[in-house]
């Protein structure tokens, strides 16, 4: 792994596929551990967060530019690589094929997956290896050479897996558009100004972040395959639904969290590991039939995040305890 010069990006790099992929119930363990495919999900997932997360750093940017260069990744991957956001015949649409098409884009899906991407596969994958490396937050993992291999390596993926293994044949025009977005949110990532962080004197327990990430992840969910599933309502009430839910759920927690700067380690892991939970809580539940690893493998992962957060949380108390000594 000569691209890395430094072990967080290396375990960033492995880290972004598992949570992305396995930890979402995506691939299960037995294909996940196929060596071709885990190149493949590392080559697209971990490079897109590493490229993600030095760009954040070296524009000393933060929590909103995080977010719209997920967006971005979203976008690339699922627009323009394996290119679900147009073909009605994509493996992982189920009900989203038909509910939400319009135009040769399945609308909802896109909403759906661009947030997953961006919450899931950059944000999370980047705040789980940073809070297990927390004295290298701040400075960059890659350099030079390095940064333009892995962002040229995630490019040139698009190539075979585009030819061989989604050839759908997207109108020009939505594969313009999508570039266009891409580019777009990364210019605005480059630019947005970081919030001012909001003194707070207490910011609530970790475990109420917990809940409300995962009930918050339960109902975006329900809102987008409810209306599918059962044709309850338009399509566009499930978007306007879905964008509802997860703006209030990122206003309670910027509320919360004083703009994310008054929380620490113990909230952001509580935070990621609630979405994850769902997924790994739901995985079973609908698809364990097909996948019974599954029954085995996801409680493992719940007891992995537990773990690291029982090794997080005295690490944050006793720095917060030095701290106050030394006030």
């Amino acid at each position: 792994m000569k691209w890395f010069q430094s072990r967080p990006a290396l375990i960033l790099f492995l880290v972004a596929p598992i949570i992305g992929e396995l930890f979402s119930g995506s691939s299960p363990l037995n294909e996940f551990i196929n060596p071709l495919t885990f190149l493949t999900l590392a080559m697209l997932y971990g490079s897109g967060a590493v490229i993600a997360r030095e760009l954040i750093v070296r524009w000393r940017k933060s929590w909103p530019s995080l977010l719209l260069l997920g967006f971005a990744y979203g976008i690339y991957e699922e627009g323009l690589v394996v290119r679900s956001f147009f073909d009605p015949a994509w493996m992982d649409l189920g009900p989203l094929g038909v509910y939400g098409r319009a135009a040769g884009v399945n609308w909802v899906w896109t909403y759906h997956l661009t947030v997953f991407h961006a919450l899931v596969s950059i944000a999370a994958s980047i705040v789980f290896v940073e809070v297990l490396y927390p004295a290298d937050r701040a400075v960059p993992w890659v350099t030079g050479r390095k940064w333009w291999l892995a962002l040229w390596g995630m490019l040139l993926l698009m190539l075979p897996i585009g030819k061989f293994l989604t050839p759908y044949d997207a109108p020009d025009l939505w594969i313009a558009l999508s570039w266009l977005a891409i580019l777009a949110l990364m210019g605005l990532a480059r630019v947005v100004p970081a919030p001012p962080g909001r003194a707070r004197e207490t910011v609530p327990l970790p475990r109420r972040f917990f809940w409300l990430a995962f009930l918050g992840t339960l109902g975006h969910h329900v809102a987008i395959y409810y209306g599918a599933e059962n044709d309850a309502y338009p399509f566009e009430i499930a978007l306007l639904l879905a964008v509802f839910l997860d703006a209030s759920i990122l206003w309670l927690a910027l509320r919360w969290s004083g703009n994310f700067a008054a929380w620490d380690d113990r909230h952001r892991l509580a935070f990621l590991s609630g979405v994850l939970a769902f997924f790994l809580v739901l995985a079973p539940l609908t698809i364990g039939a097909q996948y019974p690893v599954l029954y085995i493998s996801n409680p493992l992962f719940l007891l992995l995040l537990y773990l690291v957060y029982r090794r997080v949380k005295p690490r944050v108390l006793v720095g917060m305890l030095a701290s106050t000594r030394g006030d």
